[in-house]
């Protein structure tokens, strides 16, 4: 009886510990790795709304958003091998998990995806996140602390650079449909989602951070972490990602915790109450069929290209081959079913609340009639100009000069020759006769008047020699 007490009384306490400390994010995935299945579905508990309003935010389909979220639960079971526990980084691993998973369900019902691929092939390459080792830890606890700091980034944003980011982030379009969606160039989209990106980076941290060196692959940061690649191009950007000598994990990480806040300010809907038990019968149902547990480890089947092949993608005018553009300010003009332009004012964050009313169900707006009549700043023309022009000055100042100092140099010479030639002379003349050899020389004193100050002076001439002198002191 002793014995049940003690046994009965450390239950209890266990109990009562789990009540007063709730298990951290990264507690609940390492129990997952350990094939805990209270674990999944506490995991489930917190992330469910999210997900599930973030993956029908893609969908747009009620039933389909459901089997996504129920396989999105099944895979982090199946592959909890994949998440890098040093890094901590348990939200953006998961909406990146859900957003793969939307994206691909979408592109799956177009046939957009690679065919004589295997279930677990394309699960392993294009479904699992890939997430920089470099990243910061980010929780869905701080994640939402961001919310009102992240919306108030993105409503920071014109027009044109959220419905980029909208079409690539959710639509899940590859760069080539966004083109055709907005009739614009392909490289005009490849330029406007890396600037979109870095201006919201830059209103949600305060500062610039990008890398300071201009580099293709690196550019290709952007366009990936959004998603909006195709299903081979996602696979051949991370392996020359790897194969690169020197690569920016730290930004990548950065960019990627960035892209995964955006879905925090949606307006969260709960999932339906069978939608739980369903998800927990599927897991029983595969603990009932394995003989370890309910999650079945698979070994890592990743694509790996050779980088070889992932430089001749760039090299024969793949994703990487664009020009950038530093800087641009878009409007959207819109058309009514009148057919007149008219200039609306993008509703902030529009595309990115979840509201009844979808931007394909907005009456009033065409994505195809939306203009992206950016300004491309020609800053470094115009540096290049002024350097040139400065040159140019600095050679018209300098052979002026030149010609001024010739000038006076030559002038100089010419009065040092004069000056010698009348020495010269001079000292060829007898000397001038002074005052002694004045013949019957005649002397008037010189005195100053009461109104000059004082002074004298003396007058000594020669009427014979027809001269005289002048000497005046004190004048």
């Amino acid at each position: 009886m002793f014995l049940l007490i003690i046994v009965f009384n450390k239950t209890t306490l266990g109990i009562i510990l789990s009540l007063n400390s709730p298990v951290s994010e990264l507690e609940l995935m390492q129990k997952i790795f350990e094939s805990d299945s209270n674990a999944v579905e506490n995991l489930y508990d917190k992330y469910a709304s999210l997900l599930y309003t973030f993956i029908k935010k893609i969908i747009k389909d009620k039933k389909a958003t459901e089997e996504v979220l129920e396989d999105v639960f099944l895979t982090i079971c199946k592959k909890i091998n994949y998440f890098d526990f040093e890094t901590k980084n348990i939200y953006p691993w998961l909406i990146t998990l859900a957003k793969n998973k939307a994206v691909y369900n979408l592109r799956k019902e177009k046939n957009q995806v690679s065919n004589g691929k295997s279930g677990n092939e394309i699960e392993n390459n294009l479904v699992i996140p890939r997430l920089s080792h470099l990243s910061e830890p980010l929780d869905m606890d701080k994640a939402i602390e961001y919310k009102d700091k992240i919306e108030k980034a993105l409503n920071s944003l014109t027009d044109a650079q959220q419905y980029v980011i909208y079409l690539a982030f959710y639509e899940g379009l590859p760069q080539d449909e966004i083109a055709d969606r907005l009739k614009i160039p392909l490289q005009t989209v490849e330029s406007k989602i890396k600037i979109s990106l870095v201006k919201l980076n830059e209103n949600f941290t305060g500062t610039s951070y990008s890398f300071s060196v201009k580099n293709q692959i690196v550019d290709m940061i952007y366009p990936y972490v959004l998603g909006c690649l195709k299903d081979d191009e996602m696979i051949s950007v991370y392996n020359t990602f790897k194969s690169s000598e020197i690569f920016p994990w730290k930004l990548l990480g950065k960019y990627q915790n960035l892209v995964s806040l955006l879905p925090v300010i949606l307006d969260l809907e709960e999932p339906p109450v069978k939608l739980r038990e369903r998800i927990v019968e599927l897991l029983n149902k595969s603990k009932d069929e394995t003989d370890k547990s309910s999650f079945q480890i698979s070994s890592p089947d990743i694509k790996e290209l050779k980088p070889e092949e992932s430089e001749t993608r760039y090299k024969t005018g793949g994703p990487g081959n664009y020009e950038r553009v530093e800087s641009f300010d878009e409007m959207i003009v819109s058309r009514n079913p009148e057919g007149e332009n008219v200039k609306r004012a993008f509703e902030p964050v529009i595309p990115f609340k979840t509201t009844e009313e979808t931007i394909e169900e907005k009456k009033y707006l065409y994505p195809k009639d939306i203009s992206f009549d950016g300004k491309r700043s020609y800053s470094g023309i115009i540096t290049f100009i002024f350097v040139l022009i400065l040159i140019v000055a600095t050679v018209i100042v300098y052979l002026f000069y030149k010609d001024r100092s010739d000038y006076y140099e030559n002038r100089i010479t010419t009065l040092n020759k004069r000056l010698q030639s009348l020495v010269n002379e001079n000292l060829n003349r007898p000397e001038t006769p002074g005052i002694g050899e004045l013949k019957d020389p005649q002397t008037v004193n010189l005195k100053t008047t009461g109104l000059t100050v004082a002074g004298s002076g003396k007058i000594v001439f020669s009427f014979v020699g027809k001269r005289g002198y002048l000497h005046i002191l004190n004048l």
